[in-house]
């Protein structure tokens, strides 16, 4: 099996286990608190395995920390979580949630991929952008 497929198992079963676990959230705590504690139990996991990976002999920690790459991904995270909790606390279904933001996610990326990237584009992509835009207005139907 190629390592990119493990890792596309590895990362859709961790967000099945955060979907679960936002969705059963109670809609009665503050959602700020429940975001130190999820990045706060992250903060552990990644200090307990931060031994088994290899970065950079000569990068110090603080550069590798305190840039604006590692700010953008941290906002990120905050609007995805933030997103999903009020989302699932209006009434966002579990099953079309992931699917419809991941598609609107991949859509917003189309131009930063092409301009920024220099990523191809071509028939075969608008075709497939075409079906995400149909699959997104069947899911969302209620």
């Amino acid at each position: 099996m190629k390592p990119w497929v493990c890792f596309l198992f590895i990362a859709a079963g961790g967000n099945a286990v955060y979907h679960v676990g936002q969705k059963t959230l109670a809609a009665t705590t503050n959602p700020m608190v429940i975001l130190m504690g999820a990045y706060g139990f992250a903060f552990l996991l990644s200090a307990a395995a931060a031994p088994f990976f290899q970065g950079a002999a000569n990068v110090p920690g603080t550069a590798q920390v305190f840039n604006w790459p590692v700010a953008a991904l941290g906002a990120g995270a905050f609007l995805i979580e933030i997103g999903f909790l009020f989302l699932y606390r209006s009434g966002g279904s579990l099953q079309w949630s992931g699917i419809a933001v991941n598609g609107l996610a991949a859509l917003m990326l189309i131009p930063v991929a092409i301009l920024v990237y220099r990523e191809t584009f071509s028939v075969a992509r608008l075709l497939g952008i075409l079906l995400t835009l149909a699959g997104l207005a069947l899911i969302m139907r209620k």
